[in-house]
C-alpha cells in the first residue's frame, strides 16, 4: 500500500489550513531550532497551505528569498491565495525532484509533519544535500515511529481494529504509519549516509486537544490528505471511523475536551563546509 496524493480534496486542504495548529507549533519550533536568520534563502518541502511559510516570511524578511514546494495542488493554491509577500513562491513539487534548483543554493531546507510521507528517502536526501549551500542546514519534524504503540491515539485506533468485524480483515502492517513512519534511529542513519552531519536530535512528546472525536478524524484526514484508515478495507471503512470515534468519546476529560499526546522527533542536519562530506 502507497500514499495516494490523488485523494486530496478543496474540503480536506481547507480543513488542514483552519485546524493544523498543532503542526504550526511544531514548525515554529523546528524553525527556532534552525536559527533562521534575516536575508536566508530558506526551502520549505511539504509547505502545505503556507501558514509555516507565512511566519518564516516575517523572520527572513524583504532580503531573503522563500520557495515552498508541495505535491498537493490545493493546497498550494491556498498557499498562493494567501501569499502576500514578494519574495515567496508556492508551487507544486516533491522532495525527490528539486532538479529546477540549482546546486548549493539554499541556506536552510525543512521539512515539517513531511517526511514519513516521502516514498524515497534516499533519493530525497541525496536532492538536499545537492541544494544545500556547503554549512546549510536541514530541520526535519516526524512522527517518532517507535513510540507509535504507546500513543493513546494510535492505541485506541488499533484497538477498535482488532476485534470484530475487523479482526481477520486489517492488516496494521498496511497502516500508513507502519509503512512511511521512522524510528530515531532510521532517521539518523539515513542523514548520515547521505552525506548529513547530524547537529541535534530531540524526542518531544506534544499534547494535542480536541473539542470532539470527529475533530480528531477529521484533523488526520486532512493532515493525510484522505489516505486515513486506507488498510481497512473499502466496506468497513465507514463503519470503522464511527467505531473508532465513538471509542474515542469515551475519554473526554473534566472540561469536555479529548486530549492525546503524541512522540514527534526534531532533527538538525547539516552540510558539511568542504566538497568532501
Amino acid at each position: 500500500m502507497t500514499v495516494h496524493f490523488t485523494y486530496d480534496s478543496k474540503d480536506l486542504a481547507k480543513a488542514y489550513d483552519e485546524i493544523s495548529n498543532s503542526q504550526f507549533k511544531n514548525g515554529t519550533l523546528l524553525v527556532e531550532k534552525l536559527a533562521v536568520k534575516p536575508g536566508q534563502s530558506i526551502l520549505d518541502i511539504g509547505s502545505g497551505t503556507g501558514r509555516l511559510g507565512r511566519h518564516i516570511g516575517e523572520i527572513i524578511g524583504d532580503t531573503g528569498s522563500f520557495l515552498g514546494i508541495d505535491p498537493l495542488e490545493e493546497r498550494v493554491k491556498i498557499a498562493n491565495d494567501k501569499n502576500q509577500q514578494a519574495n515567496a513562491a508556492y508551487k507544486i513539487g516533491v522532495a525527490e525532484d528539486l532538479g529546477f534548483i540549482p546546486d548549493s543554493s539554499i541556506d536552510i531546507i525543512y521539512l515539517n509533519a513531511v517526511f514519513h510521507w516521502v516514498v524515497d528517502k534516499e533519493k530525497a536526501l541525496q536532492e538536499i544535500y545537492r541544494v544545500l549551500k556547503p554549512g546549510g542546514k536541514a530541520g526535519f519534524a516526524t512522527g517518532a515511529r517507535e513510540l507509535n504503540s504507546i500513543t493513546g491515539l494510535n492505541r485506541i485506533t488499533n484497538s477498535v481494529l482488532s476485534e470484530g468485524l475487523y479482526k481477520q480483515a486489517v492488516n496494521f502492517a498496511d497502516s500508513i504509519q507502519n509503512l512511511h513512519g521512522l524510528t530515531t534511529t532510521n532517521l539518523v542513519q539515513l542523514l548520515a549516509n547521505n552525506g548529513l552531519k547530524v547537529r541535534d536530535v530531540q524526542i518531544k512528546e506534544v499534547e494535542r486537544k480536541y473539542r470532539s472525536a470527529q475533530e480528531i478524524t477529521r484533523f488526520i484526514e486532512a493532515s493525510s490528505f484522505g489516505n486515513y484508515l486506507n488498510h481497512v478495507p473499502d466496506t468497513l471503512r465507514s463503519q470503522a471511523k464511527v467505531d473508532i470515534e465513538a471509542e474515542l468519546d469515551k475519554h473526554r476529560s473534566g472540561d469536555g475536551s479529548i486530549k492525546f499526546s503524541n512522540y514527534t522527533i526534531f532533527a538538525i542536519a547539516q552540510k558539511s563546509l568542504s566538497s568532501a562530506a
